[in-house]
């Protein structure tokens, strides 16, 4: 059965869909049978980072045509298999539970190693769904402010969304899963929802820390210009371990690079593109620690 790799991020324009599709290259290059699958729902892109203009058939059609998943996997001209997304469709941002539980299942049974998830930005429920199903689970940030501010929000709301999820089957919980809902009302960190967990059942609170313990994610830094901009790994880790308690991996960072801009304007794979490039290395060391350290 093949692993999911979701790759996130808190906003736009720290370069997800770049890592992305050059992990997807780098993945398959290493002889890893890999399937990239734009999963942004409401603003699909990726297909411009394989040298498409204009996407082929996706998951649009698997959902809402009922297109065989085999059918709606494209081979790009990079070798890396791929199903593009849909972002011009009304509703599609909105797909059902039942809608992405059928698509992640074939998705799981597909031919692949690894099946690489481009999330879209930003917080909604499937994208932070999806993201909490993978067994790889990548944050894309660069250094500006902002960028690592809404990762640590990611992050928070992915793991708080996993709590809800494992207490909604119980009413005893439902105030507490009230509080996580509720932004006014938010725990400011998860020591104080194990220890409200535990006023209502110290076997839940208990279960409730093996999975937080468990709960491992990835960070790749990027568009690097200076040494110093790798300290905000340390700072991002000593926070998250602060506030979240959750492992973070550091599997590296990719350099700003002029020629990475040029080519996702005329629409060029980067990495297959230049692939005795320093950056590309880069992508190969994030590739390895991803399999190494996730």
């Amino acid at each position: 059965m093949a692993e999911i790799i979701a790759i996130a991020s808190g906003k736009g324009g720290v370069g997800k869909s770049f890592l992305s599709s050059s992990l997807a290259q780098s993945l398959t290059a290493g002889g890893h049978k890999t399937l990239l699958v734009d999963a942004d729902l409401g603003g699909a892109n990726l297909h411009n980072f394989l040298g498409y203009k204009v996407p082929p058939m996706g998951i649009y059609n698997f959902l809402r045509e009922k297109t065989n998943i085999n059918d709606i996997i494209t081979q790009t001209p990079v070798g890396v298999d791929f199903i593009a997304g849909s972002g011009d469709i009304l509703g599609m941002a909105h797909i059902t539970k039942v809608e992405r539980s059928r698509f992640i299942d074939k998705l799981k049974n597909a031919d692949y190693e690894f099946i690489i998830l481009d999330l879209g930005a930003g917080t909604s429920f499937n994208m932070i769904d999806l993201f909490n199903l993978a067994e790889k689970k990548i944050i894309a940030m660069n250094s500006e402010p902002t960028a690592i501010e809404n990762a640590y929000g990611f992050l928070k709301i992915a793991l708080y969304r996993h709590i809800e999820r494992y207490l909604s089957s119980e009413v005893q919980f439902d105030e507490i899963n009230r509080k996580l809902r509720n932004k006014s009302a938010t725990y400011q960190n998860i020591n104080s929802i194990s220890e409200d967990i535990a006023t209502v059942d110290q076997n839940a609170a208990e279960e409730i820390s093996k999975f937080i313990e468990s709960y491992k994610v990835g960070i790749v830094l990027n568009m690097v210009r200076f040494k110093k901009e790798l300290n905000v790994f340390y700072g991002f880790e000593s926070i998250i371990k602060k506030y979240l308690r959750i492992s973070v991996e550091k599997l590296g960072f990719i350099p700003y690079d002029e020629s990475v801009g040029e080519s996702v304007r005329l629409m060029l794979p980067f990495y297959s593109s230049n692939r005795d490039s320093g950056t590309a290395a880069c992508i190969d060391d994030i590739h390895q620690l991803l399999l190494e350290k996730l």
